[in-house]
């Protein structure tokens, strides 16, 4: 009697058992587009053997019943790094994709009018210049297209510096997240921790949320995850660790240097930097990952001018050249926005000096100390046209902070050996130390004394005539080769085709850009389909295993049913 009560446990734990299976398979459906969320399986085992005798073959048993073993999610870590990995670099490249295009728009290549008409309009005007150098109209032309040239050069370099700035507020929003989703990490940590610590019930869905966390945290910077075998995940980030057992460790931004107007992403626990800019992107060893890291690599360290960018007859001797140079590609040629910056003002910069140089020419003579000066050459300077207007010295282009000349007294020795005292124009010379003393986007206008009075342009003879050759001057520099783009190109540019490559560099970098994170969108949703094969939620399976699972559990109750019946027959016939 005893062995036939216990039959009805083995249909009990069947009903127990597929209950189990038939919640699960439930649970799966109402998750079907949850975000995140793994398929759930249950895993059915035998509950225990009874031995009832022995044979000369072996032993005779019968079995208990069954059980859940476990209720698994059906996840592939190798699949969820590779898709971490490849989401962690299609944002990179997507973040530095968008920024090119919207910094692009400022030149109106796209749209609107392009910066490359006010440079026509100034060769225009030069032209018809050069044709009547004494012409009123032709000056007054000149002066105000000169103005409107150099005030949209400046209006480009205020939008460019802005841009920059105003990803300070995106800098600081990825930052919050990366902390926001360690927090959430690290929480759920506890909860599987919590969840699984007696080896009874598995936190699949706490570990669901985890993983989709650190999708999340994937798309914003480079990760790397490390299980632990109590079930908790360390997460570092950029080799630094993010989230670990007992803390987290979080982020924070901060001014580049003093008096920055920039935010660079630093760690608070041990004030280091995040994020190694100057290491140089090699594709393949997750150099190139994450969209902060992208938004940051884009827009620089600092705001550039010329003088950042070094060539070769600027330095005494070769190797500080190449020290220079190894500085200037680490800190500057792979930074999009603070390259476009420099290459800029290397062009207006080129513009203004050499058209202003060709109006006002210098001179070099030595003091009786050696010391050597820039000063107006008054022999080959021109003057302004008209009765009162014969002046000497009148540059087109002006600084800010910094007039052109400053009158000194000189003592000097004469080609003739002679020691003599003059007074000369001296030319206050731009000095990189000195951003008030530069020729630079911020700091140039055009003379506002020439906005006055147009006469003054220095294009006539002291006798009053035209002065023809300083006019073709001004307009063969159209034609001179003036700069390579940077120093890393030997290819020598005038104006127009400087800023041909200019655009076109920038363009590329673009195209390449977009190229990448189009190959990379690809290979994160073939590893996606990958993934959804093993963890996706199927509705026609699921449906299947609803259906086999309530043929199991109304097995048992019919198994139970008839167990019953045998006892009742037992207890009623045979007493």
């Amino acid at each position: 009697m005893s062995g036939t009560m216990g039959r009805m446990y083995i249909g009990t734990s069947g009903l127990q058992a597929h209950q189990n299976a038939i919640n699960t398979t439930a649970h799966n459906l109402t998750n079907l587009n949850t975000a995140g969320y793994s398929r759930q399986q249950v895993v059915l085992t035998d509950l225990a053997y009874q031995k009832i005798g022995y044979t000369k073959v072996g032993v005779n048993q019968t079995g208990l019943g069954t059980r859940v073993e476990e209720t698994r999610t059906t996840r592939d870590k190798y699949l969820d790094q590779k898709f971490r990995l490849q989401t962690s670099r299609q944002n990179y490249y997507e973040t530095k994709s968008g920024i090119i295009a919207e910094v692009g728009e400022y030149f109106g290549e796209t749209e609107g009018s392009t910066f490359q008409e006010y440079m026509k309009n100034l060769w225009n005007a030069v032209q018809e210049v050069q044709k009547t150098p004494n012409g009123m109209v032709e000056r007054t032309a000149l002066v105000s297209t000169a103005g409107a040239f150099v005030d949209r050069a400046n209006e480009i370099y205020s939008q460019l510096v802005s841009y920059q700035k105003n990803l300070n507020a995106e800098i600081q929003d990825k930052t919050n997240q990366i902390n926001k989703l360690a927090k959430q990490i690290y929480d759920l940590n506890e909860q599987v921790l919590k969840c699984e610590a007696g080896n009874i019930e598995a936190a699949n869905d706490y570990r669901d949320a985890r993983n989709l966390a650190l999708d999340e945290l994937s798309k914003l910077v480079s990760i790397d995850i490390k299980e632990q075998s109590n079930g908790i995940v360390n997460v570092y980030a950029e080799e630094h660790l993010l989230v670990a057992e007992d803390r987290i460790f979080e982020m924070g931004t901060r001014p580049v240097e003093a008096g920055s107007d920039l935010l660079t992403v630093y760690w608070k626990a041990d004030d280091s930097e995040v994020f190694n800019l100057r290491r140089t992107i090699v594709e393949g060893d997750n150099t190139d990952a994450g969209s902060l890291k992208g938004m940051l690599s884009a827009r620089g360290d600092y705001t550039p001018d010329y003088t950042d960018i070094p060539f070769r007859e600027q330095y005494p001797t070769e190797a500080d050249y190449q020290v220079a140079l190894d500085e200037y590609n680490r800190s500057l040629s792979n930074r999009d926005v603070a390259s476009l910056i420099s290459q800029f003002d290397n062009l207006i910069h080129g513009m203004v000096t050499e058209i202003n140089n060709v109006l006002c020419p210098n001179k070099t003579i030595t003091d009786v100390n050696g010391n050597a000066y820039q000063v107006l050459d008054t022999d080959k300077a021109g003057k302004g046209y008209g009765e009162g207007n014969e002046i000497q010295g009148t540059e087109l282009f002006t600084r800010k902070g910094t007039e052109r000349y400053r009158t000194q007294t000189i003592t000097y020795t004469d080609e003739n050996g002679q020691t003599k005292t003059g007074t000369f124009q001296v030319y206050n010379e731009e000095d990189a130390d000195n951003y008030y003393s530069l020729y630079t986007l911020g700091q140039i206008e055009v003379n506002d004394t020439l906005v006055k009075n147009p006469s003054l342009l220095p294009l006539t003879t002291v006798s009053g005539e035209e002065y023809q050759e300083i006019a073709n001057q001004l307009l063969e520099l159209w034609n001179k080769n003036f700069s390579t783009l940077d120093p890393n190109t030997l290819v020598m540019n005038n104006y127009n085709n400087y800023y041909s490559a200019m655009v076109g560099d920038f363009a590329n970098k673009g195209y390449t850009y977009t190229s990448v994170a189009d190959k990379q969108a690809g290979l994160v949703n073939e590893v996606n389909n990958q993934r959804q094969e093993v963890v996706g939620v199927s509705s026609d399976d699921e449906l299947t295993n609803l259906i086999k699972y309530q043929h199991a559990y109304n097995a048992s109750s019919r198994y139970i049913t008839v167990v019953s019946e045998m006892i009742q027959h037992i207890i009623e016939k045979l007493g």
